[in-house]
Formats: structure tokens, sequence, C-alpha cells
């Protein structure tokens, strides 16, 4: 999952929950969003506290019983374990992007999770980045051969959830009427 769980829709704190309680048959990894980052700046001070409501979190605050005294400990676990990125042997996932010329070790997450699908760059390992972040607004996954970005709006009336197997680089999307589709990334 490449972040972004919460200020996207009404109820943060239930895809929450369903990410905690994730039943099946396959491991989950969390990749940290820039929501998340900003929900976590936002316990620091009443002007972070400010612009996290500006960016979704008034919804998010809301789906907790409107108090932030209300997020339960493990859901900031949850949003404090999230990682800043995913790497395998053929690919590197983040919700941002990475600087193309530093290795993994060397990059600062809260960059990862900011930088815009548009800076994109071949990354010095010669891994395929898989990133979310910048909606694509077309509802289709864009694909440039070393990055692809599923950030297909989920969020947004008109928007698409994106599932990528980036081995066979096979996409499902469903939007919110339960619509689908797939497709093949084209090279």
């Amino acid at each position: 999952m490449l972040g972004d769980y919460v200020d996207r829709g009404p109820n943060s704190k239930g895809v929450v929950e369903y990410l905690l309680d994730w039943e099946l048959e396959s491991d989950l990894v969390l990749i940290k969003g820039n929501h998340e980052q900003i929900m976590e700046e936002a316990t620091k001070s009443s002007e972070h506290f400010g612009y996290w409501c500006d960016v979704g979190g008034l919804e998010t605050v809301i789906s907790y019983g409107a108090k932030l005294d209300n997020v339960p400990k493990k859901h900031w676990s949850f949003i404090k374990n999230a990682l800043p990125y995913y790497e395998t042997g053929h690919c590197i996932f983040v919700h941002g992007g990475l600087d193309p010329d530093l290795p993994l070790e060397k990059q600062d997450p809260e960059e990862m999770a900011w930088r815009r699908f548009p800076d994109a760059r071949p990354h010095m390992s010669g891994k395929r980045v898989i990133c979310g972040h910048t909606v694509q607004r077309s509802g289709y996954p864009n694909d440039l051969g070393y990055s692809s970005c599923i950030d297909t709006g989920a969020y947004r009336p008109d928007g698409w959830l994106t599932c990528l197997n980036p081995m066979t680089r096979r996409y499902w999307q469903v939007n919110e009427k339960g619509k689908t589709r797939d497709g093949v990334l084209a090279l």
C-alpha cells in the first residue's frame, strides 16, 4: 500500500482499522504517505494542526469522534511504523518518489513522501520505482518504463483505486460506484 490512508475520505479511522485487521492471505507492506506525515506533525502545534485540517485532517478527526485524543495508540503506531519505502529485487515502492542520485539509505523520508511524478528520473539502482502521490488525471496509471505512478485519484468522486502487478505490468481498477476495469501498462 502506497500511503495516504488518512485525509482522503470520511472514514480514515475505518481505513486504518481495516488495514490493521488485514485478513487476506498476503503480506501487507505499508508505505507512509505525506498525509500520515502531516497527521503526525499536527500533534506538535496549533499551526500544524490547522494546516492538517485544511488538507483533509478535519474529516479524519471527525472520523475519530471529533477529538485527536480519540485516536487509539495502535493507530498512532500504525502511522509511525509505516515504511518510507519498500525494495524488492526489481522494484522500489514509495509514496512520492526518489532522488535519482542517492542510494535508498541516504534518501530523506519526508522528501520521498512529497516528490511529484513529473520529477521522476531513473534511480541509480536501475530498479523501477512504483509510486503514488501525483494524481493521474486521465484515471489511468502512468508509466515511464523506469517509474510508474498508480495514483488515479481514488478519493475523488470520479477517481479510481488502482492495483498494479509490477512484474506483469497488469493493473486493476475500481471506482466508488463499483465499476471495474483492467489493462496492461504500455512500454
